[in-house]
Order: structure tokens, then sequence, then C-alpha cells
């Protein structure tokens, strides 16, 4: 049984199974190179590499409005695909953020908590916020609450009970609206998420976020119409006035985001309480946009009751909807095949494609040799970049040691290093891979067992704050992947080889990709992005080498501060 879910708003992606094992999964942005990329063109193409014959096409319900799936009906016929039956997904587009995150959580039943900027369009309203509860039958699945933007100002009629019947902006909206008058685009929230830990309280700055009313009559009633304008309503006024007059442009811009994290992450927590009480359930799920906040979720996790246990989906930016669609479709449509078949729990996120080794390098533009994962730690301990490219590409937003640059984690000025070669903004944190059985020993994991997808910004140990300042943010937090063997066996023998070096079991990770760019897909991908930058290795685990460009550029000498002594010893490279 082959079925296909498509989602088609921002963050476009396709999710193919076969019965309950998904084959890819995979965002249209990985392709063009269009961040948040609205279409699904190419990677419907992909799909056609797989396979020709799907039985089920779940497409996500768009908007309420006349937008249908019409062009790419005819697409997947213009390319072969015979579909035997499409399926709209009437579930919503919150419903599908917890579809997908349900069945990969694992849990039997939960209470479901999706906030991003905003989802479908109701005939009452755009929803913001939801609150489900789910459990196996998927009959039963079902909305408890849900908060909407309001039309034209007009009171909200002919909801269902469940909707609150106040008109709000919403929390993902207010945060999207100040990473945009922070210079950034609106969905690059995670930029503010990282300025804010340079800020510091500052009472020109008012509160923000409210349910309703108070100070925040100013927006809360605010017409979606004219989303465009909504930093006139969220920002507060005498903050525009102070801005202008002061002139330490990062200091504001941080406090600003101080203030919007903060307010940010109290108000979550106050609505995983809710979603607990509404539910009763001590299963919590948090999903949507607005749960890629990866500081929030480790201050949030630690003041939760111990009773609560929290999963926060990994896929929990758009491209998740079209595993939600796939999913949903697949536990209904056909349910004698899934009672026998269950959807298992998230193990990892490769979903992506494979990596194929069908590239050619120009006349002496790079030189080629076997490496070892003891070769190439050694060459990463001695202040190398070096980028990893191996097996399937991750899905969603995060670098996991298949599409990943790696660095040292002791060197002081990692950062600016890294920072220079990825060509982004000074102050953004990094990641850190750690050897999941030595993670207690370097990090506060409160609760945690794992991290394996990169969802929780923890505290660093004090006492090891200075052995890794690499990738220890400002605020002494790092947002960390833990690891085993089973899920990554060639990177984790590499972190391994590196700590047997050096005595420390953790890599500095952050993704492969230059600012502006999407993270590499393909090996085109990499060769590209290394000839435009100042990565000069590039390790393929999967075939055992080390491509290097033959002379060491003269800006990576004087990045890494010291000759590349590692060539010389290892290949007799004058």
């Amino acid at each position: 049984m082959w079925i296909l879910g498509v989602n088609r708003s921002h963050d476009a992606a396709i999710c193919l199974m076969k019965d309950n094992e998904i084959v890819l999964s995979l965002q249209e942005e990985r392709l063009t190179h269009v961040k948040y990329d609205r279409e699904v063109f190419n990677a419907l193409d992909k799909v056609a590499e797989i396979t020709k014959e799907i039985d089920l096409c779940a497409y996500t319900h768009l908007y309420n409005t006349k937008n249908d799936f019409g062009p790419y009906f005819k697409y997947i016929k213009k390319i072969g695909i015979k579909v035997q039956r499409y399926v709209e997904a009437k579930d919503y587009h919150h419903s599908l953020h917890a579809s997908c995150a349900f069945y990969n959580s694992g849990f039997d039943k939960a209470g479901i908590l999706v906030i991003d900027g905003a989802g479908a369009d109701h005939e009452w309203g755009k929803e913001h916020e939801s609150i489900f509860y789910f459990n196996e039958d998927p009959n039963a699945a079902e909305c408890l609450s849900q908060k909407v933007i309001g039309y034209n100002n007009q009171p909200i009629e002919n909801a269902p009970s469940y909707v609150d019947d106040t008109r709000s902006i919403g929390v993902g909206m207010v945060y999207s609206s100040i990473t945009d008058y922070l210079g950034w685009d609106g969905l690059a929230c995670g930029k503010t998420m990282g300025i804010s830990s340079y800020g510091e309280p500052n009472d020109k700055i008012k509160s923000m976020i409210s349910d309703r009313g108070g100070d925040q009559d100013r927006f809360a009633l605010a017409d979606f119409n004219e989303h465009k304008n909504v930093m006139v309503k969220v920002l507060p006024y005498d903050y525009i006035s102070y801005s202008k007059d002061e002139d330490d442009k990062f200091k504001r811009h941080a406090d600003l985001a101080w203030k919007m994290q903060n307010e940010f992450e109290e108000y979550v927590y106050q609505r995983i309480m809710d979603t607990q009480r509404l539910t009763g359930s001590n299963n919590i799920i948090f999903t949507g946009g607005c749960a890629l906040n990866c500081v929030a979720n480790y201050r949030i996790l630690r003041r939760l009751p111990k009773e609560i246990n929290l999963y926060v989906e990994p896929m929990s930016s758009d491209c998740g909807t079209a595993m939600g669609a796939a999913y949903i479709t697949y536990v209904r449509e056909c349910r004698k095949l899934a009672r026998k078949k269950k959807i298992r729990p998230l193990k990892n996120l490769y979903f992506g494609q494979p990596l194929r080794y069908n590239y050619e390098l120009q006349q002496n533009e790079f030189r080629v040799c076997e490496a070892t994962p003891e070769r190439v730690a050694e060459l990463i301990s001695e202040g190398n970049v070096v980028a990893i490219a191996q097996g399937k590409s991750e899905n969603g937003p995060r670098a996991l040691g298949n599409r990943s640059i790696l660095y040292d984690p002791r060197a002081v000025d990692g950062k600016d290093v890294v920072n220079k070669v990825k060509k982004r903004e000074y102050w953004r944190p990094f990641a850190g891979t750690v050897l999941a059985d030595h993670a207690q020993e370097w990090f506060d994991m409160d609760r945690l067992y794992e991290s394996p997808h990169m969802m929780y910004a923890v505290d660093v140990l004090k006492s090891m704050i200075e052995k890794i300042p690499c990738i220890t943010h400002v605020d002494g937090t790092c947002r960390i992947q833990t690891l085993t063997e089973e899920q990554n066996p060639n990177y984790y023998k590499l972190i391994e080889a590196f700590y047997h070096l050096t005595d420390v079991p953790i890599l500095f990770n952050t993704s492969f990709n230059l600012a502006g760019d999407t993270i590499v897909e393909t090996i085109e991908d990499a060769l590209k992005t290394m000839r435009e930058s100042e990565i000069c290795y590039l390790y393929l685990p999967e075939k055992s080498e080390l491509l290097f460009f033959p002379d060491v550029k003269e800006s990576t000498v004087d990045l890494i501060q010291k000759e590349n002594r590692y060539l010389k010893n290892y290949y007799g490279i004058n």
C-alpha cells in the first residue's frame, strides 16, 4: 500500500509511505534552494523515481478558498504516476500537525498543544492555537480548544463551541512580527531566539503577549487581512520612540528579543498546563512552528510537574503536515492494515534522499584520499572545518550528522571561525553532538534521557563550560544532539575517535549550508558550497574518502591561525 502525503503551505513537502514505513519525506526547498518554498513539483519528481503506483494521495486542505489541487493533479499524471484515489485531508492544518506528532511520539493517548503563526482558514477565522486529545482510535481525535484570528473586525459567528469567541493575533504571529521588525524574514524566528540571550529586562518595553484585552487591546482585535502591518499593532509605542533615540542598535534589539522570548516561554508553559487540565492526560505533546524554540522547550521542561511526560515534535514546522496527512489517511483508510502494521515511534529523521556519488571533479580542483574516522578526527582537532555528507538527508530544519559542518568544540575562537565560514551573524549560537552515554557528564539533562533531534538547548555544566566554549552560548546553554551508534554508526565512530584523541566526546555540529541557503541535499550541492566558502574538507564516510583542496586557501589559514600540518604529515603536500 503506497500512500503519499502532500503539504502546500510554506515549508512545502511530500511524505511517501509504503504501508507503515516512511520511504521518503522531503521538503521542496532542499531541491530548489528557495527557503520555505511553497510548491512541491520537484519533490513529486523524486516520488516518481521510487514508484509509479500510488494507492492513496492525501493532499492538505490549504485554505477555505478556491485554491485547489488542480495543477498537481495534472503534474502527477504528466510524470507518469498513477493514483488510485485522491483523498483531501479535510483535517485542518493544526490537526495535521497533531497527527504527525502523535504517531511519532509513541504515546497511546495524549493531549496535544499546537501553536504557530497562523494555520488554516475556517469560515469563523484563521486558527493559530489549538488543543487536541488523541488516542489510538483515529476517529476519537478531538479538538477541545481553539483560538483564531478574526476577519474584518467582525464578531466570530457559526463557530464550534470549542472556538474562543475573542479574536486575537496569537503568540506565534507576535513572535514572527518581532522577528520581522528586527530585520529578518518573519519565519526566521530562530534568530530572535538566539539574540534574546544577549538582552536583559528593559522597562521601556511593555508586555506584548496577552490572552485578551488589557494593554494588548491595540492588537488583540487586529484584522488579519492587514497582517503585513501587524507590527503597528503589536510593538509598544513607547519602544518605537525609544528605539529611535537609543544609539546601541544591537542592545535595543537584544532587549526586545529578550522580552519577547521570556513572555513566550511563560505563555507556552501556561498553555501546556491548560492542555493537561483540559485533556486529563499527563502525556503532553507540543508542536506547530512555535515548538522549534529549543530554548523555551528546555526551560519549560524544567518547570513542569514531574508527572508530565513532554514530547516536542522535531518536524513541527509545516513540513510535518505532509507526514501528518499520510499518517491519518493510513490509519483511517487502511484500518485493517493499520491495526496489523502500526506506525512506529520516531527513531531518527533520516527520511530524505540517499547521497549519490555521481559527481565529476574539475581537473586539479580537489584531491581525493582514503580517510578513516581517526584521521578525520585528528584533522578536526587541529582546527580545520570539515563537512560531512552521507546517507539520507535529515527531514526538518536540523542537521544531524548526515549533512553537517563539524568543528572542534574546544576552540576558543570557534564561533568566529565558523560564523565567518558560513557568512552569518557573529552572535548566532551553535549546536553540539554528544555521545549519548556521556551526555550527563557534560550537560544538565534534567529529566531528559536523550535529545536525539536537537529540540532542547540545555545548560552546560559549569565545570565544563571552559572545555567546550565553541558551542556554549552566552547564556550557558547548548542545543544538543545525543547520539548512539545505532542511530548513526559512521557519525558515532567519528565522535568516538575524537573522544579518544581529546577526552571530549562531543563535536561542534552546524548545518551544511551558507547563510541564506538551504541545507545541502546532493553531492553537487555539497561541492558547490565548498567552492563558494572557506570549507576545504568534505568527509564521505560511506566511501571512506576525504575530498580537499590541494592548496589551503589563504583565508582559511587566517581563520584557523595556524599551518595545516595535517596535509603535510599525512599526505606529503607542501
